[in-house]
């Protein structure tokens, strides 16, 4: 094949998922489930026809960190998904209507709900519009109803939450936003406040004396009506002023489904912001009958969307109170869903990401995960690749990451001394799959040593598959052995329907005596071991430059791959594949072999 030497000034275009599936190779039955309702980052998306169906995906957002010195610290929880099923009330286009989550879909218009006040007609995009200003929230179950009036603008938390049930659905989410058509998704935010007590035996009484013991929240006290903003869904707690209005209740907490080392039981409860200062807030009643009470401190102010722990440590006639402000059970900011039984870990941000590298480096390498954003890495300095290739104790990436159409951006790497294997992912390796990641401004630079790199994943073994990925940035090595490609450093699995952008600069130093080869391709350095690259489109300039003494090294550079060889009768094969660029590779030694070509 001829090389080209021209270079389109076109970026790379953001491919959409949806659009790339019709005609997808098959992959796998949890491939097609995970990328059906990926987000697509195409800026150039037309707007569509009239009568469109309004749907959209939906992430819950973590609770938050609270700044209040005074009142108990807070973390975040895990309870951010939505379930089949799940019903919504949405504002938009002045009416009211009813939507219910569906997993392989999302939210869909659900006109079956014909309360008062509801519209039943379809939710639609007109002809040309590209965005609706919607406010959503729910659940439908816990907001106040009136035969006369409908819905109205109050929810309510359960005063019995002991029960799954209630406890679930007093956990009100809302979403003011602009719902765009291009990017159908919105992101709920906890509106309740949610309680955590734990407790532990002390002074003369045993854990044994402790448990089973009854918790009650609040002394007939406690407000559990809330009101709605009717602009951003925010909760205000209602406070009853007239005769026949709910009066301030005692809430029976649920129980925590773990309790962490060091305690007895853990109980939870959702309750509307509300200031319980100088209020009796915690109730324990032992098998003696005997009620021990703590009245909240000055400023213990309760807000939507944070989470307070209360450690409580009962003894023969009192209790005392301690606020967590470290070693809390649950992690903090992640958050998960599960798509056909596997649970995935959902990525929001640049510190979520990290998080997700380290526990897989730190040995959870099954981890799965779902990016739900676009995320700017450019405050890490020196990324640490997610999965690694350290001599004498590889720790590959074995999940699966679903970036779902989102960018991944300013990714930096360089001088990495211990890591082999360099790119976003070191090395995947088993069933791993990596499909729907958008990198860009990838700016990698390595020296002195023989690295395998590419900007996702530096070596790619056994069954992986890299499908529907895209990378636009620089790499520059001047490394002993170095392999090189603009996604995948070196591949062995298959790697379908990517494209690149990336200008790849090899400036080879091969000491004298030793026999070293060096490899630099648009999508992959070397392709080996019936390694299968189909459908891939790489655009960008490769230029390497070496020099030796003696011991005849190799110098290999391809539009598409430096090298596609044959391993013990095991075919790499590459179909379907366009190369653009200039590819340059220059001697300054009569020692070296160089192979170039357009693949």
């Amino acid at each position: 094949m001829k090389i080209q030497n021209h270079i389109l000034p076109k970026a790379i275009r953001r491919h959409s998922i949806r659009r790339w599936l019709a005609t997808a190779i098959a992959l796998t039955a949890m491939l097609a489930t995970l990328t059906g309702c990926s987000a697509d980052n195409d800026p150039q998306i037309a707007a569509g026809e009239d009568g469109t169906s309004v749907t959209f995906g939906a992430t819950i957002d973590h609770r938050e960190a609270h700044g209040n010195d005074k009142a108990p610290a807070s973390r975040a929880i895990t309870d951010g998904t939505f379930d089949d099923a799940d019903q919504i009330l949405v504002h938009m286009d002045g009416k009211l209507k009813a939507f219910v989550y569906r997993t392989a879909q999302g939210f869909v218009h659900d006109g079956t709900v014909s309360a008062s006040g509801i519209d039943t007609t379809p939710a639609e995009w007109e002809a040309g519009e590209t965005q609706k200003e919607v406010l959503a929230y729910g659940p439908a179950m816990a907001i106040s109803y009136s035969d006369n009036l409908g819905y109205l603008y109050q929810c309510r938390a359960g005063d019995d939450q002991s029960k799954d049930y209630y406890y679930e659905i007093s956990d009100y989410v809302y979403a003011a936003q602009t719902l765009h058509r291009s990017h159908p998704a919105l992101t709920f935010r906890h509106g309740m406040a949610r309680i955590v007590v734990r407790l532990r035996s002390g002074g003369t009484l045993k854990d044994e004396d402790v448990a089973g013991a009854t918790v009650l929240l609040g002394n007939e006290n406690l407000l559990i009506i809330a009101d709605i903003d009717p602009q951003t869904g925010a909760l205000t707690a209602h406070v009853p002023t007239e005769n026949g209005e709910l009066p301030p209740q005692t809430i029976t907490p649920h129980r925590c489904a773990d309790t962490p080392t060091g305690f007895v039981e853990a109980y939870e409860a959702l309750l509307p912001p509300q200031d319980v200062s100088g209020k009796t807030f915690i109730r324990v009643r032992l098998s003696d009958g005997k009620e021990r009470e703590y009245v909240a401190e000055n400023g213990s102010l309760l807000e939507g969307g944070h989470e307070y722990v209360y450690n409580v440590t009962v003894e023969a006639d009192r209790v005392t109170v301690t606020i967590s402000d470290s070693d809390v059970p649950w992690q903090d900011g992640i958050l998960t869903t599960k798509i056909n039984g596997k649970e995935f870990r959902l990525i929001r941000t640049a510190e979520d990401l990290k998080r997700f590298a380290d526990d897989v480096n730190s040995g959870q390498q099954n981890l799965n995960a779902l990016q739900t954003a676009d995320i700017d890495l450019g405050g890490i300095d020196n990324w640490k690749p997610i999965g690694t290739q350290y001599p004498g104790d590889p720790r590959p990436f074995l999940g699966i990451y679903n970036g779902n159409g989102y960018t991944i951006s300013h990714l930096k790497i360089s001088n990495m001394q211990d890591e082999f294997a360099v790119g976003l992912f070191g090395r995947t390796d088993g069933d791993a799959l990596l499909t729907g990641i958008h990198l860009r401004d990838v700016e990698i630079s390595m020296r002195n040593k023989g690295h395998t790199v590419g900007t996702l994943v530096g070596i790619s073994r056994g069954a992986s598959t890299v499908s529907l990925c895209s990378a636009q940035g620089k790499i520059n090595t001047s490394d002993i052995n170095p392999t090189v490609g603009g996604l995948v450093g070196l591949n062995e699995g298959t790697i379908t329907r990517c494209r690149t952008d990336v200008e790849i600069t090899v400036d080879r130093v091969n000491l004298g005596g030793v026999h070293l080869t060096a490899g630099a391709g648009g999508i992959v350095g070397i392709n080996e071991y019936s390694g299968l690259l189909f459908a891939c489109h790489a655009i960008g300039n490769i230029t390497m430059k070496g020099n030796a003494s003696n011991g005849n090294p190799i110098m290999r550079a391809g539009g598409i791959a430096g090298r596609n060889a044959i391993n013990y009768n095991l075919n790499s094969t590459i179909h379907c594949c366009i190369a653009e660029g200039d590819v340059s590779v220059t001697s300054e030694s009569a020692y070296i072999d160089i192979y170039a070509g357009g693949w």
